[in-house]
């Protein structure tokens, strides 16, 4: 009797992790967006995610289909990544350590959007909305800290927003994300909640991403807000795009102009020059690993390399990492693993030009690619890391792009 009423309060256990997991995705985007401190978003994945993933993986309710290529070669390049480096890599072996323990967190980051993506396919419109109200909470949370004088210079924002650049790219994310949850499917749009809430969120965030005066960011911002009036056109009539379009447009340029003025805006961009950028990849690709190959190892510190004695330090530029997703995965993992990211990407981009019924247009899913391959073009190294906000930026959308291929019933298919 006694082992009869343990069982059942274990499955009871079970279910109910089983059942909050999505739940536990709200909190977590929440807190990238609203945390008073940018470690609070990294804790509660650790001390709450990751025990609930273990119980849904080690009772057999993840439902994931491990044959799935995606995830398949994706955790060859995260072993690879991981255990080269003890090879081939220079310096400490704690830093090889640290980049088997960001292979390790790499595999929590896939299995819990494989847990999560899912089910925020089966409520896009739900979950659209709240992708959306993540974006205007998060700008509006960086407006507030300006307002109080807690940030001086380029804005950042609360949680995971505390790096201008980072910040922006998330924001865009989210933003792109809801829009293409509610907006880019094809059916009749007759959710005007959403528009409303849409329109908003659009300007906020516009003005955070001028406002942290992050380069690529604005770009990609620009290219969304192209895509965006794209499918104003056709969702509702000319003279009504115009309006918002016209107004928005307005209202930000008007802010931009009050705040900083036009001219002196462009001078802040503008000094920054490449941001040693071009010093940086000249570093990398002038003192090449020995091996081509296998690379310098994901654990190997910028400061070990020859380029740092030779270019960087002498010119005092920051010793940092490749500051291109590209160029950061051939250098540390070589061709091996530069292949193994040119797999992912051709998978992600057929999976985008698939279409189903009812799914997220060919369209939409080609701009959330597009969006990350700009957006990692000068501010991220590899995908193979600790909790950070290329998984926010980069995993998110690019997984959400390889779920939305399937139709609903095939999401959750063992």
């Amino acid at each position: 009797m006694q082992e009869s009423v343990k069982t059942t309060r274990t499955d009871d256990f079970k279910a109910r992790v089983s059942h909050y997991m999505p739940r536990l995705f709200m909190i977590w985007l929440l807190l990238s967006v609203l945390a008073p401190h940018q470690e609070i978003y990294k804790i509660f994945f650790h001390i709450i995610v990751i025990p609930a993933i273990l119980v849904v993986l080690f009772t057999r309710q993840s439902r994931i289909n491990w044959r799935d290529p995606l995830l398949i070669t994706t955790f060859i390049l995260v072993a690879y990544s991981s255990l080269a480096t003890f090879v081939v890599g220079t310096g400490p072996w704690s830093d090889h350590f640290r980049a088997f323990r960001w292979g390790v967190e790499t595999v929590f980051c896939l299995m819990a959007f494989y847990l999560w993506l899912p089910g925020v396919l089966k409520a896009p419109r739900w979950w659209g909305r709240f992708f959306i109200l993540l974006s205007l909470l998060g700008a509006f949370g960086g407006f507030s800290l300006l307002a109080f004088g807690l940030i001086q210079g380029r804005l950042s924002g609360l949680g995971a927003l505390h790096n201008p650049i980072q910040a922006s790219s998330i924001l865009i994310i989210y933003l792109a994300i809801g829009y293409c949850l509610i907006f880019m499917r094809k059916r009749p749009l007759q959710d005007q909640g959403s528009v409303w809430l849409m329109v908003p969120a659009t300007i906020a965030v516009s003005m955070f991403v001028l406002m942290s005066q992050s380069r690529a960011p604005i770009i990609a911002l620009v290219f969304f807000l192209l895509f965006l009036m794209y499918g104003l056109l056709t969702r509702i009539n000319l003279l009504k795009t115009a309006a918002l379009l016209a107004g928005g447009s307005g209202l930000v340029a008007g802010l931009l102009s009050l705040i900083y003025g036009i001219d002196h805006y462009k001078d802040l961009l503008l000094f920054r020059g490449w941001s040693y950028r071009l010093e940086i990849w000249e570093g990398y690709l002038a003192y090449p690993p020995k091996s081509w190959f296998f690379g310098f190892g994901a654990g190997t510190d910028p400061s070990q390399l020859q380029a740092a004695k030779e270019i960087w330090k002498p010119a005092g530029l920051p010793v940092t990492h490749a500051h291109n997703l590209w160029l950061g995965t051939l250098v540390e993992t070589g061709i091996i693993g530069l292949a193994l990211l040119t797999v992912i990407a051709v998978l992600l981009l057929k999976s985008a030009l698939s279409y189903r019924r009812g799914d997220i247009l060919p369209s939409g899913r080609l701009m959330l690619l597009f969006l990350v391959f700009m957006l990692t073009l000068t501010g991220s190294h590899t995908l193979v890391i600790s909790i950070k906000a290329v998984w926010l930026f980069g995993w998110l959308p690019l997984l959400l792009v390889w779920f939305s291929r399937l139709e609903n019933e095939k999401l959750t298919a063992s």
